[in-house]
């Protein structure tokens, strides 16, 4: 069994090919703020993605760009559902296996949705898995993980 995060999402990077760059950093990237800071990138390339929990238990990623926030109003809608709830930090990572802060949009059972602008990007970065990296991969790998394409964006976060 892997321990190490990033080495369970390399390893499912891998074991399922899909083609994307995976950068560690020696700085926590804890926030998007900190991974402003750290990387330099271009807040317009960052994404987040958000978990929740939906009917039965069922988990939701929800991936948007990092300056706007997951509309619970849509994603409910969307989702046919009267309730969802944002999992905190320790529910997080029981379900998916990666802490807040790293989380990949991908690697852990859940119904995948991005929002349309996250693929208005020829490629974007995404947890690495820990707070110390990230991931960067194409509009096009993205669209090959299934996910449904809505939007779910509300409000600006910034």
């Amino acid at each position: 069994m892997i321990v190490n995060e990033e080495a369970k999402q390399k390893q499912f990077v891998q074991d399922n090919g899909i083609i994307g760059e995976h950068i560690r950093y020696d700085k926590s990237l804890h926030t998007v703020q900190d991974l402003l800071d750290i990387t330099g990138l271009d807040i317009e390339l960052i994404t987040k993605t958000m978990i929740f929990k939906g009917k039965h238990g069922s988990i939701i990623a929800a991936m948007v760009p990092a300056k706007f926030r997951v509309s619970t109003k849509r994603l409910k809608k969307l989702m046919e559902m009267e309730d969802i709830e944002m999992l905190n930090p320790n529910e997080t990572y029981k379900r998916t296996g990666y802490p807040v802060g790293g989380m990949p949009c991908f690697g852990y059972e859940a119904t995948l949705i991005i929002d349309p602008k996250v693929l208005e990007k020829e490629y974007v970065y995404t947890g690495g898995g820990s707070i110390f990296s990230i991931f960067k991969i194409s509009s096009d790998e993205l669209r090959k993980l299934n996910p449904m394409i809505q939007k779910i964006t509300g409000s600006k976060s910034h």
